[in-house]
């Protein structure tokens, strides 16, 4: 019985197929699995016709045309594209289709596409070679370890600046270009394989035919089909692609069996959270008898979204996994162990402040704000019940503060919780404190495994409560995967090494650095947001971004600078209705925010639907017509085709509002719309 890989293309394109062409691409694949030699499939081969002698081609009615590659050993064939059938032998016809016998991964090679950008190089520079140019330092032998194809190594010798090689880059292989890119902004060869592919040990092919590995390994681009069921669910119309197509690096990130908690960072879009559901389930499928995992992040939508998704990806695997947001797991835990207090609200803490500054008075040469927020960021955080913890307590991110300057200030803070106390009061991070103390003692219940997402903004308490929950201690395999980000602090302003919590990754920490959700125009825009500022890798390290890529290309982002909230929205409504007439966008993929009455306003009046996004509710996506809009906070963890953002004030110093424009702009995957409003 032969396999049968499906490309990526095939599922790209599988919607957009008239109804007749896919029932009969379904019914290929059915009579291929049964015997792939059956004269109905009528596996025809096109030489001369095209470069590639593994190429064939196979009826789906008069008009369409199934590409095939067909393998010189093993018995594993790829279809890799359909289109009417001119088309479809016009786009094979001078593309190679190879296993590379170095990375083992399945590579159409664009020779001609290459070879022309090579030539128009070329005529550019002269030829002439550039000592000092990164690719230069690599003989042919490292360009192919890196994943270029013998065949392409002489076009890329010409490659001597950076635009040339970006121009040349579209057109290799995947695999190829990650890599180099690597290389060429800065990591070595190895560590460049490493970061961008995972280094997979696995058998390697004997020649450019063998294909008999490619099931066995994961590729960029491809999937086994195994069997009717199988294929049904791939070509489903809801189906996104991240479910199907891992990345090598991603699915190395699944499936590692490691001995201690491990820890996964990347910017935004890079597929963290894609990963840690993938793991979730993968650990699911493990567990025996009544062990359980968790998966808990620190806002609620995210945690809905979560929970629905693994819901959709395996609804047998989901009922072992718990889904939960910070906050609600804390409250279960403090209710189930008997706790009687309640929640402070606004109005308690102004009350209870109040009191505090009635009683003190305030000759400490901070105001009552900045010391309410150290209370907030630091005291209640950190969990820090007494003056000798404040005084030891880490503020990376903090205004620095002397000894004497914390001293002066713990009075103030231990008046504070003395009232909440008085009250039966308690913080959010409070609650947490009190989960933390009572999992400690026994009275919590504990996981086999805990995943962690948003962990950025999970303070010292949560940090905590999250070990406390797994078996970190008991040297069991992978007991606890935490993920985040440090770009999207949004929650916490004080960078809380997990080390601090007792969780050490040393060893077991890794960067997802290839970006799938925005166009590499919209990537760079946002990370010129935080230009200057410190960003850490949730471990006491500066995150180091070098090699950090998207995989998409796209229009630049589109900057305008207006007088006030009214032209704005004139504008927004404007941009708006730009992408509906031009028919290639919905309304549902396409959001606003912040939250603006008066953009709102603008394009109800103009006929324009619109559906605000809800807390603790999922966005029901295309069944639900209507231009998005939220808050900044509130879209995080979201994705959108178009997204129009109204900047903070560039005139403000804190980070937080840099943070959040960086979530806000990284929705985006095609069309970014900035709007800047000077009122002066």
């Amino acid at each position: 019985m032969a396999d049968l890989m499906l490309h990526q293309d095939v599922f790209d394109r599988f919607s957009r197929l008239p109804s007749k062409v896919q029932k009969k691409l379904t019914e290929l694949f059915k009579k291929f699995r049964i015997d792939s030699k059956q004269t109905s499939i009528n596996l025809e081969q096109l030489q001369p016709m095209v470069r590639d002698k593994k190429v064939r081609s196979a009826r789906l009615g008069d008009d369409y045309r199934a590409i095939i590659i067909a393998p010189e050993k093993g018995d594993t064939f790829v279809l890799i594209h359909v289109d009417h059938h001119d088309k479809a032998y016009r786009w094979c016809e001078n593309k190679l289709f190879e296993a590379h016998q170095e990375l083992g991964s399945f590579q159409i090679i664009n020779v001609e596409e290459v070879e022309r950008i090579a030539e128009e190089v070329k005529a550019e520079i002269n030829h002439v070679q550039v000592p000092e140019y990164r690719l230069n330092q690599l003989s042919d032998d490292d360009l192919f370890h890196a994943g270029t194809p013998w065949a392409l190594i002489p076009s890329v010798r010409a490659v001597q600046n950076d635009d040339d090689f970006g121009k040349m880059a579209e057109y290799l292989p995947p695999e190829a270009k990650q890599v180099l890119y690597g290389f060429v902004c800065g990591l070595d060869l190895d560590q460049a394989i490493e970061e961008m592919l995972g280094n997979e040990d696995a058998a390697k092919p004997i020649g450019p035919g063998d294909f008999s590995h490619l099931a066995e390994r994961a590729n960029i681009n491809l999937v086994l089909v195994e069997g009717e069921e199988h294929l049904q669910e791939i070509l489903s119309e809801d189906i996104e692609a991240w479910r199907i197509f891992l990345h090598p690096y991603q699915r190395k990130l699944v499936e590692w069996d490691v001995k201690g908690p491990m820890k996964i960072n990347g910017a935004a879009g890079t597929g963290k959270t894609v990963a840690l559901m993938h793991r979730a389930i993968w650990l699911a499928s493990q567990m025996s008898g009544n062990e359980k995992a968790i998966i808990t992040t620190y806002t609620t939508n995210l945690a809905v979204t979560i929970k629905s998704l693994i819901e959709d990806m395996s609804p047998e695997l989901s009922k072992k996994i718990d889904v939960i947001n910070l906050h609600k797991l804390a409250r279960t835990i403090c209710l189930n162990s008997g706790w009687k207090g309640s929640i402070a609200e606004v109005k308690d803490f102004e009350t209870v402040w109040s009191l505090v500054f009635d009683a003190l008075g305030n000759d400490t040469a901070f105001s009552q704000n900045d010391i309410q927020e150290e209370y907030n960021q630091i005291i209640d955080k950190m969990g820090v019940v007494n003056e000798e913890n404040y005084l030891m307590a880490l503020r990376t991110g903090r205004p620095r503060m002397m000894r004497k300057q914390r001293k002066l200030l713990w009075p103030y803070f231990s008046a504070f919780l003395c009232e909440l106390e008085k009250r039966n009061l308690t913080t959010f991070e409070g609650l947490i404190h009190q989960a933390r103390l009572f999992t400690e003692k026994g009275e919590g219940d504990k996981y086999r495994h805990v995943l962690v997402d948003e962990l950025q903004d999970f303070g010292l308490e949560a940090l905590k409560l999250v070990k406390a929950i797994s078996p970190v201690d008991e040297e069991r395999s992978n007991p606890l995967c935490v993920v985040g980000d440090g770009h999207q602090r949004l929650y916490s302003r004080v960078a809380m090494p997990l080390s601090r919590a007792g969780i050490n990754v040393r060893g077991r920490s890794r960067r997802l650095k290839i970006n799938y959700r925005t166009t590499e125009q919209i990537r760079v825009w946002a990370q010129s947001l935080l230009n200057g500022v410190n960003v850490d890798d949730l471990d006491g390290e500066a995150v180091k971004t070098v090699g950090d890529r998207s995989v998409m290309s796209g229009n630049e982002p589109q900057v305008i600078t207006v007088a006030s909230m009214v032209k704005a929205a004139d504008a927004i409504a404007a941009w708006c209705q730009g992408l509906l007439n031009g028919g290639q966008y919905k309304s549902h993929e396409i959001c606003i925010t912040p939250v603006s009455q008066v953009v709102m306003g603008k394009l109800k009046a103009g006929g324009t639907r619109t559906v605000e996004l809800i807390a603790k509710k999922r966005d029901l996506g295309q069944d639900h017509a209507g231009i998005r809009f939220g808050t900044k906070r509130r879209i995080k963890g979201l994705e959108f085709k178009a997204v129009a953002v109204i900047l903070n004030d560039e005139g403000s110093t804190d980070n937080v509002d840099r943070f959040e424009d960086y979530v806000a702009v990284t929705r985006a995957r095609e069309q970014l719309l900035i709007v800047k409003i000077k009122t002066s």
